[in-house]
């Protein structure tokens, strides 16, 4: 596996690039089309766990405006749930920015972005914006002002300001496309460079990578490929007891299951419930 797979669109590196609050605020600009003046240095991998008996989600970048709060997340793989787990993204930063006999006026604009290297909802198009509007009267906005923006790196369309579709199709490429790229790439070749980033991040692919090859040619040559999904449930099982083992909590292990493997909540719901029986 080599340092160059670590592009601006590997979550983590995402992640770490985004803690730079002016490169931050350039991106929410470049996605928004609009002039943001300030946002607070982001939370990265923000967790929220209000209680046992709640699902506990992390956030891949959260980060707080003027008048609006963000919740930006890059979506490397599909996952049909995605409008649902906005829709409770949105609720946890509700209840997190309220305080108990608060007035609910004192929301702020709530606004969750999924960078999809993919089109989610297949029509073509890079942007697609979600708000609650009147089912008759479509012109009529609920005013509760919460917006939900889906981007997909994969369209060819020319349906967006030049500045976004630059930045988008260097999500997917990888491939500098102006100034503001080319800045954001210098921070991810900062990371490449990094031997404690370097080392992190790539520890746990290339131990997957080594675990997958060795399960594929032992059933291979026993015969039994009919048996390779039980193998691959084997090394899910085994990546996860040692993320546990190495003090990462139930999310972190979540999120690394369903994003490393391309595997449903569900799913990774139940390898995590196997190594804890």
């Amino acid at each position: 596996m080599s340092i160059k797979r670590l592009e601006f669109s590997h979550k983590t590196v995402f992640g770490i690039v985004m803690r730079h609050t002016e490169l931050c605020r350039k991106t929410l600009e470049r996605i928004l089309d609009k002039k943001i003046l300030r946002v607070d240095i982001p939370e990265i991998e923000k967790t929220y766990d209000y209680s046992a008996y709640s699902k506990g989600i992390r956030l891949d970048v959260y980060c707080d405006g003027e008048d609006e709060v963000y919740n930006i997340e890059m979506q490397n793989y599909r996952f049909d749930d995605l409008p649902k787990r906005g829709r409770y993204y949105q609720a946890m930063i509700d209840k997190d920015l309220l305080d108990k006999g608060e007035s609910y006026s004192n929301l702020k604009k709530n606004i969750i972005i999924f960078i999809c290297r993919f089109d989610l909802f297949e029509k073509g198009k890079h942007l697609y914006i979600f708000e609650n509007r009147c089912i008759q009267y479509p012109e009529l906005a609920f005013g509760d002002e919460t917006q939900k923006i889906i981007l997909n790196t994969t369209s060819k369309e020319n349906d967006i300001p030049l500045a976004l579709k630059m930045f988008l199709d260097y999500v997917e490429t990888g491939e500098v496309q102006d100034e503001f790229t080319a800045e954001l790439e210098m921070e991810v070749d900062k990371i490449r460079k990094n031997k404690k980033w370097r080392d992190e991040i790539m520890t746990y692919e290339q131990e997957w990578e080594n675990e997958k090859d060795s399960l594929c040619r032992q059933w291979k040559a026993e015969g039994r490929e009919e048996g390779l999904d039980l193998g691959l449930n084997q090394a899910y099982i085994k990546y996860a007891s040692k993320m546990l083992k190495n003090g990462s909590t139930y999310n972190e292990i979540l999120n690394s299951l369903m994003d490393m493997f391309d595997i449903s909540t569900e799913k990774a719901e139940e390898i995590i419930t196997a190594i804890n029986d």
